[in-house]
């Protein structure tokens, strides 16, 4: 590959591959390599580092991460396959290039602006705001079933 990378990160649910290079940072802080966006992840969460010709995951935050299904502390190093799971994301470690069905990503940027919903689109979204939209339109539902129910009534009586 262009990125002259020995190892990868892989998030295989969408399909992005991240070179590990040096030190790569895993964290939801702008200042993180693979940036996780979701309030469970902490700001610095893990680094994945090379030592030698080994890999290393030092996990940086008691908010919890997974190695291959088991809590993760402290530095252990990573094998081909090795699963990492931080709160919702899976990234697979591998030693092996991406396939051209990758979308290979170099680092993460933060999103310009207040990140996730904003105030007026969670407003649109609440169940009572939801039930009140389709209040507003009762009456034509009336009006509806009132006028086939007249024109059955009309039906029947021109038998």
């Amino acid at each position: 590959m262009t990125s002259g990378a020995d190892a990868w990160l892989v998030d295989d649910r969408w399909g992005k591959a991240y070179p590990v290079a040096g030190d790569t940072t895993i964290g939801r802080g702008s200042s993180s390599a693979i940036i996780l966006r979701d309030p469970a992840v902490s700001r610095h969460h893990a680094t994945v580092k090379r030592r030698g010709l080994e890999y290393v995951l030092a996990v940086e935050s008691h908010a919890g991460t997974n190695l291959n299904g088991t809590a993760a502390t402290g530095e252990t190093v990573l094998q081909e396959g090795d699963v990492i799971d931080i709160a919702l994301t899976s990234l697979r470690f591998t030693m092996r290039a991406p396939t051209g069905e990758m979308f290979i990503v170099s680092r993460d940027y933060p999103a310009l602006g207040r990140e996730g919903p904003t105030r007026p689109t969670l407003h649109a979204m609440h169940p009572i705001t939801l039930y009140s939209r389709g209040r507003a339109y009762w009456h034509f539902a009336l009006v509806a079933m009132l006028t086939i129910a007249v024109l059955a009534l009309c039906a029947d009586a021109a038998r």
